[in-house]
């Protein structure tokens, strides 16, 4: 919402800011560069939100939906009402159908978790199948045997609405299987 409201009055001001200016027959002024700015400058915003860790990509959404409400913004303040309640609307549906696996209404809170197994020949599977025990959905998951003989399990997770991630993670560590848990990202 601040994003768009920023873009909306960034536009605006590009319109109607230098009507001063524009008047004067010898000044030629290119508003359009603001609002070229404001889409770099949260391009260059939604790039710090990106985070890759091994073969999992996290905030993508994140950057996409940031830059996604400048457009609708922009719009707004170029006074294109109906392009920009028509966007909002579809990015609003991409998201929810985008976002569904599964039924995930009662998941709330998700997170990339990479875990230390104590047990070295676990198969993905079984790694997998453990840790859904503890109410979570997993996506992006992915199993590692190091040289040092760990075995580290990496997945992104969705924990169920009675549970936090913190819970999730403390209920985990305190399992037979488990040997360590570090907390990347949680949206």
């Amino acid at each position: 919402m601040v994003v768009a409201m920023a873009s909306a009055l960034m536009v605006i001001i590009s319109k109607y800011g230098f009507m001063d200016v524009i008047t004067l027959s010898s000044v030629h002024v290119e508003v359009s560069h603001i609002a070229a700015g404001v889409v770099q400058a949260i391009g260059f915003i939604g790039a710090g939100v990106i985070f890759v860790k091994g073969d999992n990509i996290i905030g993508l959404t994140t950057a996409a939906g940031l830059w996604a409400t400048v457009g609708v913004g922009l719009a707004v303040g170029s006074g294109l009402y109906f392009l920009g309640i028509s966007s909002t609307l579809l990015i609003l549906l991409i998201e929810l159908l985008v976002h569904r696996k599964g039924n995930m209404s009662h998941y709330t809170e998700a997170g990339h978790i990479e875990v230390n197994l104590t047990k070295n020949n676990m198969s993905l599977e079984e790694a997998e199948k453990r840790i859904e025990d503890y109410e979570v959905v997993i996506r992006n998951s992915s199993l590692i045997h190091n040289k040092e003989g760990e075995s580290i399990f990496s997945a992104s997770i969705s924990c169920s609405s009675s549970l936090s991630i913190y819970d999730t993670v403390n209920e985990l560590i305190n399992s037979s299987f488990v040997e360590t848990i570090q907390i990347y990202a949680i949206d």
